[in-house]
């Protein structure tokens, strides 16, 4: 075979770095390598499709300049990101929305980071669109146990897949992310092994993560980390959002109950402290992504057009 039609990785990488990094035309580089242009082409295709090459959109190409201007001087966050929906259906414009968060994502960590990452559909969405693009000294975490599926978007497979396009340090949570009682909860949080593991939850410096707001429908139910009496019992309390599996009232204050007691994972407070990368769409997510915003859970937020102007006329 020639070098044309099987190159190698070292050959497809040499035509990649001149073209990338050297800032090369295509013309240049075929002449330089005694190549056709087509061949070249086809190289930083392979780039690509190798893993040779990384690419990720800036984020600012996704934002909607007046509604992120208004997101941000309204509620203080350091970056809004308003992915336009018009004509879209709701699947249409999550899937949207997630792309917009990945692409962010390499961008939001620095070297040294710990990211905290949440579980559910969004988030898993938003994992397995992250550019694979390096961050140095990168430590990714689990901020909640585990859930008895593995084949549902867990959170220790949406950090894992995280942490392998960023070739970050991976740290999964090995507990369950609810216990059947309390007395369990306790005793398994005292474990030497993960008590250290919740105790390093607390180095997280920031996180990912969507949010539910409290209704039967929500992912917190259909993926039995909470009971429809679970539910019932927040909201009477006066819960109108689920962030990380825990509720928020109107204010982002928590509202606890005996589901806390027998969770395992990231409380209230840890959450607060990091810097909060919050992926949400749908108008339906209004009243908790504000709570969210008001208690201070959120520092970036990637949502829609449509849910954007809502929290604005809030």
């Amino acid at each position: 075979m020639t070098r044309a039609n099987h190159p190698s990785d070292r050959n497809v990488a040499e035509v990649a770095w001149l073209y990338y990094i050297k800032g090369l035309n295509q013309a240049d580089i075929a002449k330089m390598l005694d190549l056709s242009r087509p061949t070249i082409i086809s190289y930083l295709r392979l780039a690509k499709e190798r893993q040779i090459v990384g690419v990720k959109i800036v984020g600012a190409h996704f934002r909607v300049n007046a509604l992120a201007d208004a997101l941000r001087e309204r509620f203080g966050v350091q970056n809004a990101f308003v992915v336009p929906n018009d004509g879209m259906s709701d699947e249409e414009t999550t899937l949207q929305v997630c792309e917009a968060a990945a692409q962010f994502l390499p961008d939001f960590v620095v070297e040294g980071d710990i990211l905290g990452v949440s579980w559910g559909q969004t988030v898993s969405f938003v994992s397995e669109r992250v550019p694979w693009w390096p961050v140095r000294g990168l430590t990714v975490r689990q901020l909640i146990g585990s859930l008895a599926n593995p084949l549902l978007p867990t959170s220790e497979s949406c950090t894992t897949e995280i942490a392998r396009r960023l070739s970050a340090h991976c740290v999964n949570l090995n507990a369950p992310a609810v216990c059947s009682d309390r007395e369990l909860a306790e005793r398994l949080r005292a474990e030497p092994i993960i008590a250290e593991q919740l105790s390093k939850l607390g180095e997280c410096n920031k996180a990912v993560y969507s949010l539910s707001p409290c209704t039967f429908d929500t992912h917190v139910v259909q993926f039995k980390l909470a009971t429809e009496a679970d539910i019932s019992y927040y909201v009477s309390k006066g819960a109108v959002g689920i962030i990380a599996g825990r509720f928020i009232d109107p204010d982002g204050n928590p509202v606890l109950g005996d589901l806390d007691e027998r969770m395992i994972g990231a409380d209230h407070a840890t959450l607060r402290r990091m810097a909060g990368l919050l992926v949400v769409s749908g108008v339906s997510k209004l009243q908790p992504t504000l709570a969210a915003l008001r208690g201070g859970y959120v520092s970036n937020i990637v949502l829609d057009t449509r849910l954007a102007e809502d929290l604005l006329a809030g």
